[in-house]
């Protein structure tokens, strides 16, 4: 089995990260952890000009069965990038700050355990996203969550005056920041209007600081789970924030949610856009899922197709339905 390792260098250098081991401890442990199962690696590592994409592309290009993506979520998503629509399988090794795609699919930040799940797992298909041609794997966010993910990202860097900053642009950001009307198409058929401070178009259950935003998304459906703030104040959004880190969802039914494949969405003034954290300009904004565009490893308790268990399918049929009725119950409906 041929194998690229893909490495980052800096990972886990956030006070927030959960690994903190140095390049070569890393190194070391994951070689060692690959090695019981005859699988040896050749090893290249990111750069600033280019942070994992164009290596990965390139590996799948040179025929590898598995490439895999050592770091945080940046490393994993611009990896991903170069993979998409290959014959190459993503492993993941989570070893930065948030890792909420391993988190969305189950894959453990204990770098033996998720070794072994790219070793003797199997891989599986799943959905990956585009906004205006940008490719994202967790969320694309217009309005209020772009916004704030520039102090979100000082959040994660080291120093407390850093820190400090962030916290400030993040409160500055949130209280200044107002509402705006959105006109959205759904799936090229549904219109509406929507009066909404942020809309959220969701490929993973995870995203942000490792906070379960919408916790019926599943990565390999074909379908986006939208999450609409409507009529959310500025202490809403905060109070929602802090609830779902605490495992409760004390205002969710302020947010109004549709699984869709396609979103058109304009504004009567530009609005930020991001793509897992990366700023993509203003609306208006195309979104489409691409459905299984890329192949990773991840156990076999959470693949589709044939692997995936009845109780498993029966779950998500429910709550595939339970969007459709909540749906329906919307037709014909204009927010304000």
């Amino acid at each position: 089995m041929r194998t690229v390792l893909i490495l980052n260098p800096t990972s886990g250098e956030s006070a927030l990260a959960t690994n903190h081991n140095t390049l070569d401890d890393s190194k070391e442990l994951i070689l060692s952890s690959l090695r019981p199962y005859n699988i040896e690696p050749t090893i290249v590592y990111t750069t600033v000009e280019d942070p994992g994409t164009g290596l990965a592309r390139k590996a799948a290009e040179e025929g590898a069965d598995i490439v895999i993506a050592g770091g945080g979520d940046g490393t994993l998503h611009a990896v991903a990038n170069g993979l998409i629509n290959t014959n190459s399988a993503l492993g993941i090794l989570p070893m930065g700050t948030m890792n909420n795609i391993a988190r969305s699919l189950d894959i453990p930040e204990d770098i033996e355990k998720a070794c072994e799940i790219i070793a003797q797992g199997t891989t599986s298909r799943i959905d990956v996203g585009k906004i205006n041609d940008h490719i994202f794997l967790e969320v694309a966010g217009i309005g209020l969550e772009a916004a704030l993910f520039p102090a979100a990202e000082e959040l994660k860097s080291k120093g407390l005056s850093s820190t400090l900053h962030g916290v400030v642009e993040g409160l500055r950001t949130l209280f200044t920041f107002s509402p705006t009307r959105f006109t959205v198409t759904f799936d090229n058929k549904r219109r509406r209007r929507v009066n909404a401070i942020q809309i959220s178009v969701c490929n993973s259950p995870y995203y942000g600081a490792r906070l379960q935003f919408a916790p019926d998304a599943l990565m390999d459906d074909g379908l986006f789970d939208v999450l609409i703030y409507r009529r959310f104040s500025k202490i809403d959004y905060i109070r929602h924030a802090i609830s779902i880190s605490q495992g409760r969802r004390a205002l969710t039914q302020k947010i109004s949610r549709r699984k869709v494949k396609t979103m058109y969405i304009q504004s009567e003034q530009p609005v930020e856009i991001h793509a897992d954290g990366e700023q993509q300009g203003t609306t208006p904004a195309l979104i489409e899922i691409q459905t299984g565009a890329l192949q990773v490893r991840v156990a076999k308790k959470v693949a589709a197709g044939p692997n995936m268990t009845k109780p498993e399918r029966k779950k998500r049929r429910i709550n595939q339905r339970a969007a459709e009725r909540d749906q329906s119950e919307e037709k014909g409906s204009v927010y304000v």
